[in-house]
């Protein structure tokens, strides 16, 4: 193999950060040296990688088909790191997860009940961020894993693992006045109040659900479920979390005019720092999240 490991980095990192600048700003690199490690990594492939004839280099399509397989090098290089850190690491004495309430803990609580009986002694703490406090505390330390739902890019230095879905719905008290409408058209949600999660605009399908100036913003679901059965406003939640208010007639869904079925899934992902090195417990963590089916 002619080309290295660091050199596969700089290309995976150039890719997502659409700049080289930026680039080495995240890498702790100069331009010139990820310029250098990315022309020397095209002369060794024999193929160019990025179109620099415009003002920020974009992917050739001959880039498009080899990031898939670069980003799947630096994913198995990841995956051996935490083999060997399992297989001579100690176990830890503590672990801090971070978990959204917007994930399905309950089916958590049988893998947490299985690594209590495979390690008593581990002292477990489960944080309970926001959206936006998720990636801030798995990058900073503060939580060895962040479980919660996707977002369409991850910086620098965020691996992560697709564990399943959650359906999301739009929802009013039966008493509210969109509740009372067969069907409600995004000028209409703008006229009322809207509920939302401080971070969630990241999750939504379109960007007329951001028009309205009519908006709170809360820090947890359970409150912005409180809220909402009080009939104060209306709101996007996790059809999971309301089941028994949608059944007893208690919160409607909306039937949006623009998308007749209102329903939509985000995606559940594991997210952890690839340059952490995990313990035994935080590796045997990962990988039971990563192979159960729990969260589909």
């Amino acid at each position: 193999m002619l080309f290295s490991l660091d050199q596969v980095q700089v290309f995976v990192a150039a890719a997502r950060e659409k700049s080289f600048s930026a680039t080495g700003r995240r890498l702790g690199k100069t331009q010139s040296a990820i310029s250098t490690a990315i022309a020397d990594l095209e002369v060794d492939l024999g193929v160019s990688l990025f179109d620099r004839s415009k003002r920020y280099p974009m992917l050739t399509p001959e880039g498009e088909a080899l990031l898939a397989e670069a980003e799947a090098i630096l994913a198995r290089c990841e995956s051996m790191q935490e083999r060997a850190s399992a297989l001579t690491g100690s176990a830890e004495t503590e672990l801090t997860i971070a978990v959204e309430d917007a994930f399905p803990s309950a089916s958590l609580a049988p893998l947490l009940e299985q690594m209590h009986q495979a390690h008593p002694g581990v002292k477990l703490t489960v944080l309970q961020p926001s959206s936006s406090e998720l990636l801030d505390m798995v990058m900073q330390g503060a939580a060895a894993l962040g479980l919660g739902c996707a977002r369409a890019n991850y910086p620098q230095g965020v691996g992560f693992v697709r564990l399943g879905q959650v359906t999301l719905v739009n929802v009013a008290h039966r008493d509210h006045p969109l509740s009372q409408l067969p069907r409600v058209r995004f000028a209409q949600l703008a006229e009322h109040l809207q509920l939302m999660l401080a971070s969630q605009s990241a999750h939504l399908l379109t960007s007329e659900y951001l028009i309205s100036a009519k908006k709170w913003h809360v820090q947890s679901q359970t409150t912005l479920i409180d809220l909402l059965k009080s009939g104060l406003g209306w709101g996007i939640v996790p059809k999971r979390l309301i089941e028994p208010e949608l059944a007893c007639g208690e919160l409607k869904e909306l039937a949006l005019e623009a998308y007749p079925f209102t329903e939509w899934t985000v995606g559940l992902d594991l997210i952890l720092n690839v340059e952490a090195k995990p313990g035994v417990v935080t590796a045997w963590l990962k990988s039971e999240l990563s192979r159960t089916r729990a969260f589909a």
